[in-house]
């Protein structure tokens, strides 16, 4: 009996014996469960283990791990919101991880992941744009970044369909001053999207319906150069021709209308070295045609496209070299269109500019300030066009820099479009209603 009675406690003692000499869970032992958990998509769990192993041991060097798969975790339980904050914060507290190219392509995918329809809000879908180019940007050669690219084309999509939904609403309730600023925005930001032909076409209608003509008809005619091949390719063409317009196209048409929608240019498009403008004479008083050869003409006029010979004859220098590291305006011209639209202020690099526009009876004037410019020593101070509206201008120069005053028959607008490649000034006309009719008919070349 007594035998027996030891053998009972023995054996209810063996269990505290066993726990006593079991060792507590390591942290290699909370991170192998974890990724155990997260293998078989029990996510919960998971982010259990994960979390423990990082309180307990956060000097572990499975916790960087941990901490990432907690994100990543949340992501496939769609917690976005839980899985951009772990992943954000992960990206602040190891800024030299391997895996930041991964991290933020699950950041950028809960954001996708949450994208409605077109109709909806775009909050979501513009998030998950701005963390797709991060990814283009920062690793280029990176796994993600070909994903990452196809989902920016996506992304841009979306947006612009969203917008072209806005402009229809407000077209469609004869708003049509918004729906040209939707539209234009779309030409702006999604050129490439299979949208662009569309709003471009809409964004000529509306200028149209505002009594817009001109605008309209440089709209209509960049859909014939940008979208020569879509359903909308005839439809331009007989707008153009029921506007009878004429479209000054030396220029890509496209950046022309959108600066005078309050938008800014493409810097693509190429350079034109046409010069159709005079220059007085300061010894005959007369205006020769500027000769297309050497520095200057057998009148003593330069040529304002020939490289400058200090050794030959002509007028005095309008201005002092300009100083060390400041820009200068090389040329000014006439477009090369039929009747020319535009002037274009050739340029050494970009610069920046103040305009406006004085009208009165039978006459506006456009003065651009130049910024921080000089002119070049062989530009006169007035220059005479020989066709257009364009009739002279002059060019002064001070401290602030170089003003250009450009004297036009009347006019409704101008707008100054910066371009690269050579770097220049696009200064584009919309003309008034009584000078529309310039020419018989639209002259486009498409």
């Amino acid at each position: 009996m007594r035998r027996a009675l030891v053998t009972v406690v023995a054996l209810s003692l063996l269990p505290m014996f066993a726990c006593s000499l079991r060792k507590p869970p390591t942290g290699e032992d909370f991170y192998a469960q974890g990724q155990r958990n997260f293998t078989d998509h029990e996510y919960s769990p998971a982010i259990e283990n994960y979390q423990r192993l990082i309180d307990q041991y956060p000097f572990s060097p499975y916790a960087e791990d941990a901490e990432m798969k907690i994100g990543l975790a949340h992501y496939q339980m769609k917690d976005y919101a839980e899985a951009v904050g772990a992943l954000d914060d992960f990206q602040r507290m190891h800024p030299t991880s391997k895996n930041l190219d991964l991290v933020d392509y699950y950041i950028a995918m809960s954001y996708y992941d949450q994208i409605g329809r077109e109709d909806q809000d775009q909050t979501k879908t513009a998030a998950a744009l701005k963390r797709f180019e991060e990814i283009e940007q920062r690793f280029p050669e990176g796994n993600f970044a070909a994903l990452a690219q196809e989902h920016v084309s996506v992304c841009r999509e979306m947006l612009a369909r969203h917008e072209l939904i806005v402009s229809n609403f407000y077209y469609n309730r004869a708003n049509f001053k918004a729906a040209e600023s939707r539209l234009a925005e779309v030409m702006q930001k999604y050129p490439d999207t299979p949208i662009a032909p569309d709003a471009l076409f809409e964004l000529g209608q509306a200028l149209e319906k505002q009594g817009k003509k001109y605008s309209a008809a440089q709209a209509f005619a960049a859909e014939l150069r940008h979208f020569p091949d879509t359903p909308y390719t005839p439809k331009a063409k007989a707008e153009l021709k029921k506007l009878h317009q004429q479209v000054d196209t030396e220029e890509d048409p496209l950046p022309l209308v959108l600066a005078e929608t309050g938008y800014g240019a493409n810097p693509d498009a190429d350079a034109q070295n046409h010069v159709v403008v005079r220059q007085r004479s300061d010894s005959t008083g007369d205006f020769p045609l500027v000769s297309a050869a050497p520095a200057y003409g057998p009148d003593g006029l330069p040529n304002l496209d020939a490289p400058k010979s200090s050794a030959a004859p002509g007028p005095p220098a309008a201005a002092e070299p300009a100083p060390s590291g400041a820009q200068m305006l090389k040329t000014i011209r006439l477009s090369s269109a039929n009747p020319p639209m535009s002037v274009i202020f050739d340029l050494t690099g970009p610069v920046q500019f103040d305009k406006h526009l004085e009208s009165g009876p039978g006459f506006s004037t456009a003065v651009v300030l130049l910024k921080g410019v000089r002119p070049d020593v062989g530009l006169g101070h007035h220059l005479v066009f020989d066709r257009s509206i364009f009739k002279d201008c002059d060019v002064q120069s001070s401290s602030q820099g170089t003003t250009v005053t450009v004297n036009t028959v009347p006019v409704t607008n101008f707008a100054v479009v910066p371009l690269d490649g050579p770097p220049r000034l696009l200064v584009t006309f919309t003309p008034s209603s009584q000078n529309q009719a310039m020419g018989s008919s639209v002259n486009t070349t498409f």
